[in-house]
């Protein structure tokens, strides 16, 4: 019997192909996550393909060269056969096995992120820090950055939860080993932001909130300080890009968080900032509810703090009220309301404070709130300042 060289290159092509064509259907990203570390790749499938064949021709031709005994052909032609069927038989198991395997790891997600989870779980135990350098890594924020937003990318979210709380736990932690992590979170959810994804806001400030409550000592604040800069950077966007009621009570979540921070007096002006940001951008959108929210916020943590409020938090409160103060009715109302609060609070020396804070406003190129602020200053003055006599 001839080597069936026709049948085997057609059932290869078959075999290789198929498999071959389903990974070019599905994404990038999730075939450069599973093709790592010795799991599902087409090539890999090729070369044991090639040693079945190998093997059924070497066989063949091993026995081709014993000695023939006359009348034994019929019985040459079977043992020939079984072989081939042997080597067919190979190779519809390994088809069969790669069959199963692409539904395992292309036809849930949730496999594929929770693999990529207990990888960079793994290498975080053996490296005792989060390797945000690494493939692992690389390929779970990528999943989260380019899968659907809502229900996918809420397994990419919880797996970062799970991460974060694995690198706090650790006792060596030293307060920087979250940055990249921090950063690739926000990006995830701001660069295209949609209203399928509020869930995950909610779950991202989880994840905030559990690294700036870590009470455990730290040699740096720089993950803390990352926060408040993903707080603020998150709460604008759902300011901007997210009009519904459930969206109120995600960004209030995001305002309250900073309290898990505020009794860190060197991270004052960072919560301050970070809640005169949201604050601003809330005036621009008229959202009162989010605006509202951030100058409470900032006046509670003034009387909290009073009186060493240093002169960053000082322009951030009074930049703040100024915008409400721009308007006209009963913002302006308001706006004097929380003025003669934040005089008690401040107890002294308060139209100082407010040139101060003007002029910071000025050097931090807030332009259009130092005006507003110039415009309230000026109101203010002859009203309350006392008179010089002659």
């Amino acid at each position: 019997m001839e080597i069936p060289f026709d049948a085997l290159l057609t059932l290869l092509i078959f075999l290789v192909g198929i498999p071959a064509l389903i990974l070019q259907l599905i994404s990038p990203i999730e075939r450069a996550a599973v093709q790592k570390k010795g799991r599902l790749d087409v090539r890999s499938f090729l070369r044991k393909a090639l040693w079945i064949i190998g093997g059924g021709i070497v066989v063949q031709m091993v026995y081709a060269v014993f000695p023939r005994d006359e009348g034994q052909d019929f019985i040459r032609q079977v043992i020939q056969q079984l072989i081939w069927m042997a080597v067919f038989g190979l190779l519809f198991f390994l088809a069969l096995d790669i069959s199963q395997q692409i539904p395992e790891q292309y036809g849930r997600r949730e496999k594929i992120v929770k693999r990529l989870t207990q990888d960079l779980l793994v290498e975080l135990k053996k490296r005792k820090r989060l390797n945000v350098s690494g493939e692992t890594f690389n390929d779970l924020v990528n999943l989260g950055k380019h899968c659907e937003a809502g229900q996918e990318r809420e397994m990419v979210v919880n797996a970062l939860m799970e991460v974060v709380k694995d690198v706090l736990a650790d006792p060596k932690y030293a307060g920087d080993s979250l940055e990249m992590l921090i950063e690739e979170l926000t990006h995830m959810l701001a660069f295209s932001p949609e209203a399928k994804d509020l869930y995950n806001y909610r779950a991202a400030v989880g994840i905030l909130t559990t690294i700036l409550a870590a009470d455990h000592p730290a040699e740096t604040e720089d993950d803390r300080r990352r926060v408040v800069h993903a707080i603020s950077h998150l709460a604008r966007t759902l300011i901007v890009n997210f009009k519904s009621v459930e969206r109120d009570n995600v960004i209030l979540a995001y305002v309250n968080s900073v309290d898990f921070a505020s009794n860190r007096p060197n991270m004052l002006t960072e919560i301050s900032q970070a809640l005169f940001e949201i604050g601003v951008c809330a005036a621009k959108e008229a959202d009162d509810f989010a605006a509202v929210a951030a100058l409470d916020k900032l006046t509670t943590l003034a009387e909290r703090q009073s009186p060493s409020l240093p002169i960053e938090f000082i322009a951030d409160l009074f930049g703040l009220l100024g915008c409400f103060w721009a308007k006209e009715g009963s913002r302006r109302d308001y706006a004097s309301l929380k003025f003669r609060a934040i005089k008690k609070i401040i107890n002294k020396e308060v139209f100082l404070r407010l040139t101060n804070a003007r002029e910071h406003l000025i050097q931090t190129m807030y332009f259009e709130e130092a005006d507003n602020l110039g415009k309230m200053l000026s109101a203010l003055m002859p009203a309350t300042s006392p008179r010089v006599k002659h």
